[in-house]
């Protein structure tokens, strides 16, 4: 039996504290993880010369690796190969060669990984864990290991992906569990901890009390921070501020308009009208696959929060730019240059190739989003969405433009269907005008093919899926709640409200206004309330959102009724978030350098799978069906 001596195992070990003295930047983890990972130090055994390395991923860590680093990145440190854990059967003896283990400690990796150890294939291993490990689970690893092939385990806190900097993504394991959600409510959380001992943070907990869902993972997430606390791992985990951060946990359900609304900002545009998975774009002519990164990409970087009309006009410069520079630099001008200056442009002609093809890469993505545009009729579409969610017009003109929309054969069944849904969130009264609209959307000569049987239903059962959450949308007005973070940072007030293309949207636009970019999701109003407690308008804000508290024990019980100050907010949306959401926790951010926010949840929503999965729960008899008396005491008691 092989023995791992306390000399090489670090388990319990938060290396996180290489970030505490940066703010919440997701980015910033990654690359410390990176060096950790593949940079190796101080170690003989692990340093000696070899000619490669392999990288171990299991099905959780493979899509956190993809989404982070690049495959030159790897290749730099040495990383020749990347495989599954479980592919034994493909695996070549190369003792010559060191491994990097990077997986889940779930079951099934690691009876994987004894496996592994049992008839080893390479060298020497390295192994990390995305989240803390259990006892028995290192004595098992220790039991497989008899050839004492282990150099190194190490806990690295990473069940999560990261999208922005400011965006997580966590993994969906959870959705296997969905049916037990006991289960699902504990691996949710698990995941969640991983990102606050990631990001070096013991949060006070704030969760919607009108949901029972966040209440139990709320429960387990406080279990959990209490339970690893006798291990020392939450411990002073916030000595790089002086207020406790946040961790805020909200509900998709409690919030089901936003989804729908039609964003007109870059990245939310790409995941609503093309589709954004993992940071890959698939167009859907050529099948081309073009990847998205903020750290690879200054372009995208500087414009993914950019609205539509700010967005063509910055590539235009772009283009203009790359045709500057490359005339400065073609084969004519060579001509009468010295040998010094022929070599420095010479030696830039690859980065004018990367340049040229990342043009190429935005012009065929914006090409796509103009094209959708044009089939799907939104300028006409999005005016309308935001006039009917934002009050901008009177109940008699809403009800023209909705059936003159609802009558137009040229736009989609699905499209109708979220443009009755934002009506039914604002007028849920008006059900005879309501029913006329329903009725028009099943004639087949302006609806083709005509709604199914369950987007019916849908339609029939919104009211009551989202009544709560429907009440609270209708007592609040956003059109007076826009300028909230105006107020609050006046002197950092960032201007968002421009117009796109006057040709398109001059009629109807107030001046210095954006009809398209009216709407402000709920978020907001709950954003406000934490940054600014003392706030009149908050007070107001608080009975609205009615958030309850709870305190970790190694934070103490005073925080629980003090009102403070918060620098750190980290938002996790249980059941999806949205592109514009994490745009608005950026704006917010940036206009008051000293509130940093992260934000997250189990998926990155557009508005086709947010209808789509209230399809689901409209004809799911789980949810039609009343709700258990027993669910409240299936909570964990944590008192």
């Amino acid at each position: 039996m092989g023995y791992l001596s306390l000399s090489t195992v670090q388990p319990l070990t938060v290396l996180s504290s290489m970030v505490q003295n940066n703010p919440l930047s997701l980015n910033q983890v990654t690359l410390q993880y990176f060096d950790k990972l593949f940079v190796v130090k101080n170690n003989t055994a692990l340093s000696a010369p070899t000619k490669g390395k392999v990288l171990l991923v299991d099905q959780y860590t493979m899509p956190i690796i993809s989404m982070s680093y690049t495959q030159s990145q790897l290749l730099q440190q040495d990383v020749i190969l990347v495989e599954m854990l479980g592919s034994f059967k493909k695996l070549s003896n190369m003792k010559h060669l060191n491994c990097v283990v990077y997986i889940r400690p779930c079951r099934e990796s690691i009876a994987f990984l004894c496996e592994e150890l049992n008839s080893p294939h390479y060298g020497h291993y390295q192994l990390f864990f995305s989240n803390t490990v259990s006892k028995n689970e290192l004595e098992k690893i220790a039991g497989a290991d008899e050839y004492e092939v282990i150099n190194q385990v190490v806990e690295i806190f990473q069940e999560y992906s990261v999208v922005n900097d400011n965006l997580y993504s966590l993994s969906n394991s959870t959705e296997k569990n969905s049916g037990k959600l006991s289960n699902a409510a504990v691996e949710e959380s698990s995941h969640i901890m991983s990102l606050l001992l990631s990001l070096k943070k013991c949060p006070v907990i704030k969760y919607d009390s009108t949901s029972v869902d966040l209440k139990r993972l709320a429960s387990e997430v406080l279990y959990g921070i209490n339970s690893n606390s006798n291990n020392n791992l939450f411990d002073d985990l916030n000595r790089s501020t002086s207020n406790a951060p946040i961790l805020l946990i909200l509900d998709r359900k409690l919030d089901p308009i936003s989804p729908l609304v039609t964003p007109w900002t870059y990245q939310s545009m790409i995941h609503e009208l093309i589709g954004i998975d993992r940071n890959i774009v698939k167009l859907p002519e050529t099948d081309e696959q073009l990847t998205l990164s903020e750290t690879q990409d200054v372009f995208y970087l500087e414009s993914m929060y950019l609205n539509y009309g700010d967005l063509t006009e910055k590539f235009q410069r772009y283009v203009d730019d790359y045709k500057k520079q490359t005339k400065q630099s073609s084969i004519q001008n060579l001509k009468t240059q010295d040998l010094s200056e022929l070599k420095r442009i010479l030696t830039r002609f690859p980065e004018f190739k990367k340049l040229s093809n990342n043009i190429l890469k935005h012009l065929n993505i914006i090409s796509e989003i103009d094209k959708q545009i044009l089939s799907q009729n939104l300028w006409a579409v999005g005016e309308l969405q935001q006039t009917i969610v934002c009050n901008l017009e009177n109940h008699q003109a809403v009800k023209t433009k909705l059936m003159d929309l609802i009558a137009d054969s040229t736009i989609t069944c699905e499209t109708k269907i979220k443009l009755l849904l934002l009506y039914a969130s604002k007028h849920p009264q008006n059900t005879t005008d309501f029913n006329a609209f329903v009725s028009k959307l099943q004639d087949p000569f302006t609806t083709n093919p005509p709604p199914t049987a369950m987007q019916l239903n849908l339609l029939k059962q919104f009211g009551r899926l989202f009544k709560q959450s429907l009440q609270n949308s209708s007592h609040s007005d956003h059109t007076n709640d826009n300028n909230n973070f105006g107020q609050l940072f006046s002197q950092n007030r960032i201007k968002i409200q421009q117009l796109f293309n006057s040709n398109n949207n001059s009629r109807n636009t107030p001046k210095n206004d954006n009809i398209y970019m009216q709407y402000v999701p709920k978020l907001e109003s709950i954003l406000y309330e934490l940054i600014n407690p003392h706030d009149t308008h908050s007070q107001e804000l608080s009975r609205a959102s009615k958030l309850a508290t709870m305190v970790p024990d190694v934070l103490g019980g005073d925080i629980a009724g003090a009102v403070q100050s918060v620098q750190d907010i980290i938002v996790y949306f249980k059941g999806g978030v949205t592109y514009e959401e994490a745009r608005l926790a950026h704006e917010i951010s940036i206009a008051n350098p000293s509130i940093n926010i992260v934000i997250g949840s189990d998926r990155i929503l557009n508005s086709t799978q947010w209808l789509d999965k209230m399809t689901d729960l409209a004809n799911s008899s789980n949810e039609t069906s009343a709700p258990a008396p027993d669910r409240k005491a299936q909570l964990r008691d944590i008192l």
